[in-house]
């Protein structure tokens, strides 16, 4: 996932120089496609975009910044859940299942925001330490 791989967890410090540098077509392909299987009118409706122009950007050009940005609330999310969960799979259907602690809202619908993606989180947490949810 991204060039930025080789990092265990995705700090804020990182993640603004990966907004920065901007993320290509390519890798946002990869996760939200490939990993996620999130087809890309959904994600562009997520990420605030129109689907037209999500399609229309070839390989190594970078998607809108917003998009950019729900993408790695998508990787930070999915990195703490595979911990938890122990497994890619497993973490997938945790973030496209309704969740009772988020008001039936499916993990990733939440994610569109930071605010979502803060009550995501703070939800992974606690099941992370065994506090009832």
């Amino acid at each position: 996932m991204l060039k930025y791989a080789m990092y265990d967890n995705y700090t804020p410090s990182v993640c603004r120089q990966i907004l920065t540098d901007g993320i290509k077509k390519k890798d946002f392909t990869v996760i939200i496609h490939t990993i996620i299987q999130v087809p890309e009118k959904d994600f562009a409706k997520m990420a605030g975009t129109s689907t037209r122009t999500l399609s229309r950007l070839k390989g190594d050009q970078l998607i809108p910044e917003h998009a950019a940005e729900v993408t790695l609330s998508v990787v930070r999310v999915l990195r703490k859940a595979e911990e938890i969960f122990g497994s890619q799979e497993k973490a997938v259907l945790w973030l496209k299942r309704p969740n009772t602690a988020l008001n039936q809202n499916t993990p990733l619908e939440l994610l569109s925001s930071r605010f979502g993606a803060e009550e995501v989180m703070d939800v992974l947490t606690r099941i992370e330490y065994g506090v009832y949810s």
